[in-house]
Parts: structure tokens; C-alpha cells; sequence
């Protein structure tokens, strides 16, 4: 018999939903490519985290019957002035490959287009591809590599660079 799919819903997340946030993003960092990070984050760095999103930011959460399952963020990039709001996506290992990051990702586009940004990127480990895939997907395009980016799990990795128009 197959298993009924469970229904999901995207919201803005609040501070209450920052532990299960941290949770999945610090599995990430000990277990995966998915970040370049190899130090989980502490309840300070936590909180820092959170109070640095500010009004062209964005913090969404996917949830479900048991809780937060993914998030998302859109951030300005690098620097001060640019149009170009930079995407983050983790979905809890438990509930990978059920379009999750997808309905996250579709998000973040259509609140980027309403928060004023032209350019929407993000920098993936090149061993990740599922996020490439995810992004591809998207209709984001790869722009360039950053050749021996980090260094984790004793070994140097690449990282791609996608970006994807938001203009109409």
C-alpha cells in the first residue's frame, strides 16, 4: 500500500522555529556538502543569525504534521548596493526528495521579485547534486567555479556559482 503524502505548507518563519532551523543546518554541516561550513552553529552564532536578517531579508520554513522539515533564506549579497539577493535551502534528511526544496525555492524567487532584487545566486558545493539539480531545475545557470573553495572532511572541493534573472 502506498504512503499517503503528507501536506505541506511554506511560511515565514519565526523565532520560534530557529532551534529546528539550526538543527537541520548543523546536521548539514557534520554530514554533507551542502555547506562549506565544517563548525556547527552555537546558540550565540544561532542568535546572531537570526537578529542579522533584517528588511530585504527573507527566513521561510516548510512545515508538515511534525514540524519544521526545511527553510530557506534570501539574503543581500556580499555587498552593499547590489540587486542581488543571495539562496539558501536545507530540507531535513527524514523528508529529502519530496519537493520540499522545490516549493522553497519557488518562494524565495517570487519573494525576491517583491522585495525589489534583479539577481537572485547562490554558491554550491560542486559534490552537491542535489542542490545543482535543485537549482537547474529553477532555471538558474551556472556562471563560474571557485576551484579548491573549502576544505572539509580532509578533502578541498569546488564551488559553483548559479545565478538566475528575476526581470520580467
Amino acid at each position: 500500500m502506498a504512503k499517503a503524502a503528507r501536506a505541506i505548507s511554506v511560511r515565514d518563519a519565526t523565532h520560534d522555529d530557529l532551534r529546528a532551523i539550526v538543527g537541520i543546518y548543523n546536521w548539514a554541516v557534520n554530514q554533507t556538502f551542502a555547506t562549506i561550513d565544517s563548525e556547527p552553529l552555537d546558540p550565540e552564532e544561532a542568535a546572531a543569525w537570526w537578529e542579522a536578517h533584517g528588511k530585504r531579508s527573507k527566513l521561510l520554513v516548510a512545515t508538515d504534521e511534525s514540524g519544521v522539515i526545511g527553510w530557506a533564506r534570501l539574503f543581500p549579497w556580499k555587498q552593499r548596493g547590489f540587486d542581488v539577493v543571495e539562496d539558501l535551502v536545507y530540507v531535513d534528511p527524514v523528508h529529502q526528495g519530496r519537493g520540499i526544496g522545490k516549493a522553497l525555492l519557488n518562494e524565495l524567487i517570487k519573494e525576491a521579485r517583491g522585495l525589489g532584487y534583479r539577481t537572485i545566486v547562490t554558491t554550491i558545493a560542486t559534490d552537491n547534486r542535489s542542490g545543482l539539480k535543485l537549482h537547474t531545475t529553477a532555471g538558474f545557470e551556472t556562471v563560474g567555479t571557485i576551484r579548491n573553495a573549502a576544505n572539509k572532511f580532509d578533502r578541498w572541493m569546488d564551488i559553483t556559482l548559479v545565478q538566475r534573472s528575476l526581470e520580467p
